[in-house]
Parts: structure tokens; C-alpha cells; sequence
């Protein structure tokens, strides 16, 4: 789904890192805009999904574009220091999209809730490494997804 085609790359560089935060946004902006099944995260204050959208499309994308501007300068060893390249990051973007292509039977057999959890725990394993070799560019991309996460 959002992150399969990364995910086939057999040895990610630091390319797959600019397609990850592409994946990254278009989950973001699937959770946000699809009401009919993400309904629960705006149940207990319902304006909490305009200002999710307005900060998605004014803020958090504003983020996208600062932290794909980084990724070109995150020093080799930083890349290979966090697992962002090669073989570890492979296995965390193999393990996102395992999770991801889910979705597809998760409303008939699982919690949407817990796949949600779990898709945003596996993003973590790359996007928290990703911002800390930046020095922090793109925090408000994981402070806006960890504020979806709490309302799950």
C-alpha cells in the first residue's frame, strides 16, 4: 500500500528515505480524510478533525518538504549509525509494509484501532532515527502523528 514499493527495494539508499516520508504523508493524509473508518478518533471532540486537517495540510507538509531538504546532508555515518541504509532499513520498511498490506482485511478481523497502533509504532522505527540524524527537522511530522495516535 503506502509503503510497498519502497519496501521491494533490495538495497535501500538514502533515495528510499525521500520515498518513505512520501509514504509517510499519504498514510497520514488516508488516516485524516477517511472519516468512515477512522471515525473513532474524533468521536470524543469532533473539531479536533478540521484542526487535524488545516495543521496536516499547513504544517505538518511544510515539515515533509524541511525534512526531505536534510536528507541529502545527513552524514554517511549517521545513516548507517541509525539503520537508515542497506539491511537494517530494508527489514523496517519490510516489517512497515507487512503491516500495511493489512489494511486490506483489518476492518474484518482486527481492531482498526490496533492495526493503527501498530502501522505507527513500525513508522516510528524509521521516522524517529530519520528526524534525530537530521538534528530534528521534520519533529512536527512524528508530533502530529503521535497526537493521532493518542486519540486512538
Amino acid at each position: 500500500m503506502w509503503f510497498t514499493d519502497v519496501a521491494n527495494v533490495a538495497n535501500p539508499e538514502r533515495e528510499e528515505l525521500d520515498r518513505f516520508i512520501t509514504g509517510v504523508e499519504n498514510f497520514l493524509a488516508f488516516v485524516i480524510e477517511n472519516l468512515s473508518e477512522f471515525s473513532f478518533l474524533w468521536e470524543d471532540a469532533p473539531e479536533l478533525r478540521e484542526l487535524a486537517m488545516e495543521t496536516f495540510h499547513k504544517d505538518v507538509r511544510e515539515g515533509v518538504f524541511h525534512l526531505r531538504q536534510e536528507i541529502p546532508r545527513i552524514p554517511e555515518k549517521q545513516l548507517v549509525f541509525h539503520g537508515l541504509i542497506h539491511r537494517p532499513m530494508r527489514f523496517k520498511l519490510k516489517v512497515l509494509d507487512s503491516i500495511g498490506q493489512k489494511w486490506e482485511t483489518v476492518r474484518g478481523q482486527f481492531s482498526v484501532r490496533d492495526w493503527l497502533k501498530k502501522i505507527i509504532e513500525a513508522i516510528d522505527a524509521i521516522l524517529d532515527s530519520l528526524i534525530h540524524a537530521t538534528g530534528g527537522a521534520g519533529g512536527i511530522i512524528k508530533e502530529f502523528k503521535d497526537a493521532l495516535s493518542a486519540l486512538a
